[in-house]
Protein backbone atom coordinates (compact mmCIF):
# COMPACT_ATOMS: atom_id res chain seq x y z
CA UNK A 1 0.00 0.00 0.00
CA UNK A 2 3.05 2.43 0.61
CA UNK A 3 3.43 1.70 -2.66
CA UNK A 4 0.36 3.55 -4.18
CA UNK A 5 0.85 6.82 -2.32
CA UNK A 6 4.28 7.51 -3.44
CA UNK A 7 6.37 9.37 -1.57
CA UNK A 8 10.16 9.24 -1.59
CA UNK A 9 12.32 7.99 -5.07
CA UNK A 10 13.10 4.72 -3.59
CA UNK A 11 9.31 3.99 -2.96
CA UNK A 12 9.09 5.61 -6.80
CA UNK A 13 11.22 3.75 -8.04
CA UNK A 14 10.13 0.16 -6.52
CA UNK A 15 6.50 1.65 -8.02
CA UNK A 16 8.29 1.67 -11.34
CA UNK A 17 10.07 -1.44 -11.54
CA UNK A 18 6.18 -3.13 -10.04
CA UNK A 19 4.58 -1.80 -12.78
CA UNK A 20 7.16 -2.34 -15.14
CA UNK A 21 6.97 -5.94 -14.19
CA UNK A 22 3.09 -6.19 -14.97
CA UNK A 23 1.86 -8.67 -12.88
CA UNK A 24 -1.69 -9.46 -14.37
CA UNK A 25 0.11 -10.01 -17.85
CA UNK A 26 2.48 -12.45 -16.24
CA UNK A 27 0.03 -14.24 -14.20
CA UNK A 28 -1.53 -15.44 -17.41
CA UNK A 29 1.06 -15.96 -19.90
CA UNK A 30 4.28 -17.26 -17.95
CA UNK A 31 2.65 -18.21 -14.32
CA UNK A 32 -0.29 -20.14 -15.54
CA UNK A 33 2.15 -21.74 -18.41
CA UNK A 34 4.60 -22.75 -16.03
CA UNK A 35 2.01 -23.98 -13.67
CA UNK A 36 -0.06 -25.99 -16.25
CA UNK A 37 3.31 -27.86 -17.48
CA UNK A 38 4.40 -28.67 -14.34
CA UNK A 39 0.97 -30.07 -12.81
CA UNK A 40 0.86 -32.42 -16.38
CA UNK A 41 4.39 -33.49 -15.05
CA UNK A 42 3.11 -34.22 -11.57
CA UNK A 43 0.31 -35.69 -13.34
CA UNK A 44 2.59 -38.48 -15.14
CA UNK A 45 5.68 -39.11 -12.74
CA UNK A 46 3.12 -38.50 -9.73
CA UNK A 47 5.10 -35.98 -7.59
CA UNK A 48 6.76 -32.29 -8.54
CA UNK A 49 10.19 -31.13 -8.05
CA UNK A 50 10.24 -28.13 -6.08
CA UNK A 51 13.67 -26.46 -6.98
CA UNK A 52 13.08 -27.15 -10.83
CA UNK A 53 9.68 -25.59 -10.48
CA UNK A 54 10.66 -22.57 -8.61
CA UNK A 55 13.40 -22.41 -11.80
CA UNK A 56 11.05 -23.00 -14.27
CA UNK A 57 8.70 -20.09 -12.60
CA UNK A 58 11.67 -17.43 -12.16
CA UNK A 59 12.99 -17.92 -15.31
CA UNK A 60 9.59 -17.47 -17.05
CA UNK A 61 8.32 -14.59 -14.60
CA UNK A 62 11.89 -13.28 -15.33
CA UNK A 63 12.04 -13.40 -19.48
CA UNK A 64 8.34 -11.96 -19.62
CA UNK A 65 8.28 -9.67 -16.52
CA UNK A 66 11.00 -7.63 -17.13
CA UNK A 67 13.29 -8.69 -19.76
CA UNK A 68 10.40 -8.70 -22.60
CA UNK A 69 8.12 -5.93 -21.00
CA UNK A 70 10.82 -3.45 -20.16
CA UNK A 71 12.30 -3.47 -24.04
CA UNK A 72 9.30 -3.22 -25.38
CA UNK A 73 8.69 -0.11 -23.31
CA UNK A 74 11.62 1.73 -24.92
CA UNK A 75 10.76 0.89 -28.29
CA UNK A 76 6.93 1.62 -27.94
CA UNK A 77 8.41 5.11 -25.55
CA UNK A 78 10.48 5.70 -28.72
CA UNK A 79 8.25 5.08 -31.56
CA UNK A 80 5.20 7.87 -29.75
CA UNK A 81 2.76 4.69 -29.30
CA UNK A 82 2.97 4.96 -25.29
CA UNK A 83 3.63 8.47 -24.85
CA UNK A 84 -0.33 9.11 -24.35
CA UNK A 85 -1.56 8.76 -20.88
CA UNK A 86 -5.27 8.50 -19.74
CA UNK A 87 -6.90 6.17 -17.56
CA UNK A 88 -6.38 2.69 -19.43
CA UNK A 89 -5.53 -0.36 -17.32
CA UNK A 90 -3.69 -2.25 -18.93
CA UNK A 91 -2.66 -0.98 -22.51
CA UNK A 92 -0.66 1.63 -23.78
CA UNK A 93 2.42 0.28 -21.64
CA UNK A 94 2.92 0.10 -17.88
CA UNK A 95 3.45 4.08 -18.34
CA UNK A 96 6.37 3.98 -15.87
CA UNK A 97 7.83 6.84 -18.48
CA UNK A 98 4.55 8.69 -18.40
CA UNK A 99 4.64 8.87 -14.38
CA UNK A 100 8.76 9.75 -14.73
CA UNK A 101 9.39 6.06 -12.56
CA UNK A 102 11.83 4.91 -14.21
CA UNK A 103 14.88 5.79 -17.00
CA UNK A 104 13.96 1.84 -18.88
CA UNK A 105 17.26 0.64 -20.00
CA UNK A 106 17.90 -2.14 -22.43
CA UNK A 107 17.01 -3.99 -26.24
CA UNK A 108 13.93 -4.99 -27.21
CA UNK A 109 12.70 -7.83 -29.13
CA UNK A 110 10.98 -5.15 -30.73
CA UNK A 111 13.99 -3.89 -32.50
CA UNK A 112 14.84 -3.60 -35.58
CA UNK A 113 15.34 -5.10 -37.92
CA UNK A 114 13.10 -8.01 -37.24
CA UNK A 115 10.18 -5.86 -34.44
CA UNK A 116 8.23 -8.65 -34.57
CA UNK A 117 5.55 -6.72 -32.34
CA UNK A 118 5.69 -4.02 -35.27
CA UNK A 119 4.31 -6.27 -37.45
CA UNK A 120 1.00 -8.10 -38.30
CA UNK A 121 0.64 -11.78 -37.31
CA UNK A 122 4.26 -11.94 -36.51
CA UNK A 123 4.10 -10.67 -33.00
CA UNK A 124 2.05 -13.04 -31.63
CA UNK A 125 3.12 -16.08 -34.12
CA UNK A 126 6.88 -15.47 -33.55
CA UNK A 127 6.35 -14.43 -30.35
CA UNK A 128 4.09 -14.25 -28.23
CA UNK A 129 2.60 -18.01 -29.09
CA UNK A 130 6.00 -19.69 -29.12
CA UNK A 131 7.08 -17.58 -25.59
CA UNK A 132 4.08 -19.48 -23.86
CA UNK A 133 4.47 -22.63 -25.57
CA UNK A 134 8.04 -22.94 -24.72
CA UNK A 135 7.50 -21.76 -21.35
CA UNK A 136 5.05 -24.57 -20.34
CA UNK A 137 6.64 -26.59 -22.09
CA UNK A 138 9.65 -25.97 -20.28
CA UNK A 139 8.79 -26.46 -16.68
CA UNK A 140 7.29 -29.62 -17.83
CA UNK A 141 10.42 -30.84 -19.46
CA UNK A 142 12.79 -29.99 -16.20
CA UNK A 143 10.45 -32.52 -14.60
CA UNK A 144 10.00 -35.49 -16.58
CA UNK A 145 13.14 -34.72 -18.86
CA UNK A 146 11.42 -35.28 -22.03
CA UNK A 147 8.29 -33.61 -23.83
CA UNK A 148 4.64 -35.41 -24.25
CA UNK A 149 1.67 -34.70 -27.24
CA UNK A 150 -0.57 -34.07 -24.34
CA UNK A 151 1.90 -31.15 -23.13
CA UNK A 152 2.57 -29.84 -26.49
CA UNK A 153 -1.25 -29.68 -26.83
CA UNK A 154 -2.66 -28.53 -23.89
CA UNK A 155 0.26 -25.79 -23.78
CA UNK A 156 -1.11 -24.70 -27.33
CA UNK A 157 -4.54 -24.32 -25.75
CA UNK A 158 -3.70 -21.94 -23.22
CA UNK A 159 -1.50 -20.21 -25.22
CA UNK A 160 -4.29 -19.78 -28.02
CA UNK A 161 -5.38 -17.92 -25.05
CA UNK A 162 -2.67 -15.54 -24.30
CA UNK A 163 -2.75 -14.28 -28.22
CA UNK A 164 -6.83 -13.92 -27.84
CA UNK A 165 -6.17 -11.68 -24.80
CA UNK A 166 -3.14 -9.79 -27.26
CA UNK A 167 -5.80 -8.68 -29.61
CA UNK A 168 -8.39 -6.86 -27.35
CA UNK A 169 -4.71 -5.53 -25.65
CA UNK A 170 -3.88 -3.40 -28.52
CA UNK A 171 -7.26 -2.63 -29.49
CA UNK A 172 -7.39 0.80 -27.73
CA UNK A 173 -3.75 1.03 -29.03
CA UNK A 174 -4.52 0.97 -32.67
CA UNK A 175 -4.74 5.19 -33.35
CA UNK A 176 -1.55 5.65 -31.66
CA UNK A 177 -0.11 2.30 -33.41
CA UNK A 178 -0.54 3.52 -36.72
CA UNK A 179 0.34 6.73 -36.30
CA UNK A 180 3.81 5.75 -34.57
CA UNK A 181 7.19 6.04 -36.06
CA UNK A 182 7.95 3.17 -37.61
CA UNK A 183 4.37 2.44 -37.32
CA UNK A 184 3.57 -0.45 -34.98
CA UNK A 185 1.43 -2.26 -37.59
CA UNK A 186 -0.12 -5.11 -35.37
CA UNK A 187 -2.61 -7.39 -36.10
CA UNK A 188 -5.50 -5.23 -35.18
CA UNK A 189 -4.37 -2.34 -37.12
CA UNK A 190 -3.51 -4.62 -40.19
CA UNK A 191 -6.84 -6.61 -40.05
CA UNK A 192 -8.94 -3.57 -38.36
CA UNK A 193 -11.50 -3.91 -35.31
CA UNK A 194 -14.10 -5.88 -36.64
CA UNK A 195 -11.81 -8.93 -38.14
CA UNK A 196 -9.19 -8.86 -35.32
CA UNK A 197 -12.46 -9.00 -32.79
CA UNK A 198 -13.05 -12.53 -34.86
CA UNK A 199 -9.68 -13.37 -35.10
CA UNK A 200 -9.90 -13.19 -31.29
CA UNK A 201 -13.21 -15.17 -30.75
CA UNK A 202 -11.39 -17.90 -33.34
CA UNK A 203 -8.35 -18.57 -31.01
CA UNK A 204 -10.54 -18.87 -28.10
CA UNK A 205 -12.65 -21.04 -29.81
CA UNK A 206 -9.62 -23.00 -31.03
CA UNK A 207 -8.12 -23.01 -27.65
CA UNK A 208 -11.51 -24.88 -26.13
CA UNK A 209 -11.50 -27.02 -28.61
CA UNK A 210 -8.27 -28.18 -27.64
CA UNK A 211 -9.02 -28.79 -24.10
CA UNK A 212 -12.22 -30.22 -25.04
CA UNK A 213 -10.22 -32.68 -27.02
CA UNK A 214 -7.88 -33.67 -24.11
CA UNK A 215 -10.87 -34.29 -21.68
CA UNK A 216 -12.75 -36.83 -23.57
CA UNK A 217 -9.45 -38.66 -24.76
CA UNK A 218 -8.96 -39.80 -21.14
CA UNK A 219 -7.98 -35.91 -19.08
CA UNK A 220 -11.20 -34.67 -17.55
CA UNK A 221 -9.11 -32.59 -15.78
CA UNK A 222 -9.40 -30.40 -19.19
CA UNK A 223 -13.02 -30.08 -19.20
CA UNK A 224 -12.44 -27.73 -16.70
CA UNK A 225 -10.09 -25.61 -19.33
CA UNK A 226 -12.87 -25.59 -21.55
CA UNK A 227 -15.60 -24.92 -19.55
CA UNK A 228 -13.60 -21.55 -18.35
CA UNK A 229 -12.77 -20.63 -22.00
CA UNK A 230 -15.39 -21.14 -23.77
CA UNK A 231 -17.48 -17.63 -22.44
CA UNK A 232 -13.93 -16.04 -23.50
CA UNK A 233 -15.30 -16.48 -27.52
CA UNK A 234 -18.88 -14.34 -26.70
CA UNK A 235 -16.48 -11.68 -24.50
CA UNK A 236 -14.27 -11.64 -27.88
CA UNK A 237 -17.32 -11.17 -30.03
CA UNK A 238 -19.13 -8.75 -27.98
CA UNK A 239 -16.22 -6.71 -26.99
CA UNK A 240 -16.78 -2.89 -28.13
CA UNK A 241 -13.82 -2.37 -29.75
CA UNK A 242 -13.36 1.02 -29.34
CA UNK A 243 -14.79 1.83 -26.30
CA UNK A 244 -12.46 2.30 -23.30
CA UNK A 245 -14.91 0.44 -20.94
CA UNK A 246 -15.44 -2.21 -23.09
CA UNK A 247 -12.08 -2.88 -24.13
CA UNK A 248 -10.88 -2.80 -20.37
CA UNK A 249 -13.57 -4.72 -18.73
CA UNK A 250 -13.33 -7.06 -21.44
CA UNK A 251 -9.35 -7.44 -21.39
CA UNK A 252 -9.61 -8.23 -17.73
CA UNK A 253 -12.56 -10.98 -17.99
CA UNK A 254 -10.53 -12.73 -20.58
CA UNK A 255 -7.71 -13.01 -18.51
CA UNK A 256 -9.69 -13.92 -15.32
CA UNK A 257 -10.98 -16.78 -17.62
CA UNK A 258 -7.40 -17.70 -18.97
CA UNK A 259 -6.18 -17.78 -15.53
CA UNK A 260 -9.31 -20.10 -14.27
CA UNK A 261 -8.97 -22.14 -17.09
CA UNK A 262 -4.76 -22.92 -16.95
CA UNK A 263 -4.91 -23.15 -12.95
CA UNK A 264 -8.35 -25.25 -12.39
CA UNK A 265 -7.24 -27.37 -15.27
CA UNK A 266 -3.67 -27.62 -13.52
CA UNK A 267 -5.29 -28.37 -9.94
CA UNK A 268 -7.47 -30.91 -10.86
CA UNK A 269 -4.40 -33.06 -12.51
CA UNK A 270 -2.09 -32.17 -9.27
CA UNK A 271 -3.91 -31.54 -6.20
CA UNK A 272 -1.29 -30.27 -4.52
CA UNK A 273 -0.93 -27.39 -6.17
CA UNK A 274 -3.62 -25.45 -4.83
CA UNK A 275 -2.05 -22.98 -2.92
CA UNK A 276 -0.79 -21.79 -6.15
CA UNK A 277 -4.67 -20.51 -6.97
CA UNK A 278 -4.95 -17.83 -4.11
CA UNK A 279 -1.32 -16.65 -4.55
CA UNK A 280 -2.65 -16.09 -7.96
CA UNK A 281 -5.91 -13.78 -6.90
CA UNK A 282 -3.21 -11.85 -4.12
CA UNK A 283 -1.70 -11.11 -7.29
CA UNK A 284 -3.59 -9.72 -9.02
CA UNK A 285 -5.15 -7.51 -7.16
CA UNK A 286 -2.14 -6.49 -6.07
CA UNK A 287 -1.35 -5.56 -9.75
CA UNK A 288 -4.39 -3.74 -9.77
CA UNK A 289 -4.00 -1.94 -6.28
CA UNK A 290 -0.82 -0.06 -7.37
CA UNK A 291 -1.74 0.30 -10.99
CA UNK A 292 -4.92 2.11 -9.39
CA UNK A 293 -7.13 1.87 -12.67
CA UNK A 294 -10.18 3.61 -12.15
CA UNK A 295 -12.88 1.64 -10.29
CA UNK A 296 -15.60 1.23 -13.29
CA UNK A 297 -12.48 -0.24 -15.33
CA UNK A 298 -10.78 -2.46 -12.85
CA UNK A 299 -14.45 -4.39 -11.90
CA UNK A 300 -14.37 -6.51 -14.60
CA UNK A 301 -17.72 -8.39 -13.77
CA UNK A 302 -20.33 -6.19 -12.74
CA UNK A 303 -20.26 -1.79 -13.35
CA UNK A 304 -19.50 0.91 -10.93
CA UNK A 305 -22.18 2.06 -9.19
CA UNK A 306 -23.47 5.60 -10.58
CA UNK A 307 -22.39 8.70 -9.15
Amino acid sequence: MALIGGGGAWIRKAKGWFLEFRLIPVLLWSYTAVVLGTSLAAWTTGGVDLASFAVALGLGGLIQGWSTHSINEIFDWRSGTDRIGGGRALSGGSRVRNLSLLDVLGVAYTAPPIATAYRPFAGEWFGGFPGVLLSGLGAYAIQTKSISVVAVIALSAHALVCMGMLMVHHYLDAPMDAAASPPKRTTVVALGLPKAKKYAAGMAAAASILYGLLGVLGYPAFLLGMAWTLPAVWIHLHTKADELESVTRNELRVIQLGIAAGLSTAVGLAPSLWPLLPIAAVAYLAHLAVASPPAALSRAWRKAPET
